[in-house]
């Protein structure tokens, strides 16, 4: 348990929320009255089976979807409020996202698509500053000019990975980022996340379904029928993920 003195600030706040989807006239509650706060600095799971809701929560989170009911606050703002407009300019401001499958831009170098977010906010000199650091970073600095299909799956993801951090976000969320690579390439992708996230401060939410990530977890959260039930890593057995 956190000692209360020292529990950092809440950086999401979820707060009675729901989202169903409807397909072939039958309506699927998907997250049923969801609460959820995650704090600043935590390395913060989500497991469950497919279609359990976690990369809904984690659009839902981003803005990508939108809530049928409830709240969701990140940094003292209520983004369920926020217009198509206003959720753009706040994403690109305080959330970095990496896909399970890289979704990186085909006619763009590594470089560019690691520039692409900063770029949209009219930042051209601070996108190819920070882009060439994160380049070193990830270890690429050598594929700036290349193309995204010259390079293989784990180098395509450090690339992904690159462009969350680019706008430096306080918030990254990660759905199934190794879930597209082989054993020993999502070890070393995860590692890499890991690593700069943390030693940057950042608050990391991973929706994943595999159990070698838990261990070094801060917090897990187990959807299961639209159900949240959060716990400490050691409490989690490995026939619930």
């Amino acid at each position: 348990m956190r000692n209360d003195a020292k529990v950092p600030p809440v950086v999401v706040q979820i707060r009675d929320m729901t989202k169903t989807y409807t397909e072939g006239g039958v309506t699927r509650t998907i997250l049923d009255s969801v609460n959820l706060d995650v704090h600043e600095g935590e390395f913060f799971v989500l497991l469950g089976k497919s279609g359990s809701g976690k990369s809904t929560l984690l659009n839902l989170v981003s803005g990508i979807d939108l809530v049928d009911s409830g709240s969701i606050v990140i940094h003292d703002t209520d983004i369920t409020r926020l217009n198509d407009r206003q959720l753009t300019l706040f994403r690109r401001a305080y959330i970095g996202f990496v896909f399970q499958f890289f979704n990186l831009i085909p006619t763009l170098t590594v470089l560019e698509n690691i520039m692409l977010p900063l770029e949209l906010s009219g930042q051209y000199d601070l996108a190819r500053k920070r882009g060439k650091m994160l380049l070193e970073r990830v270890g690429l600095a050598d594929r700036a000019a290349t193309y995204p299909d010259r390079i293989s799956g784990g180098e395509q993801q450090r690339v992904a990975i690159a462009r969350a951090l680019v706008s430096d976000p306080a918030l990254v969320l990660a759905d199934e980022p190794t879930g597209n690579l082989d054993e020993e390439t999502g070890e070393r992708v995860l590692d890499l996340l890991l690593e700069i996230t943390r030693s940057s401060g950042k608050t990391l939410m991973m929706a994943t379904h595999n159990p070698e990530i838990v261990p070094l977890a801060d917090v897990i959260c187990r959807i299961h029928e639209g159900k949240l039930v959060v716990s400490q890593p050691h409490t989690v057995e490995e026939s619930s993920l």
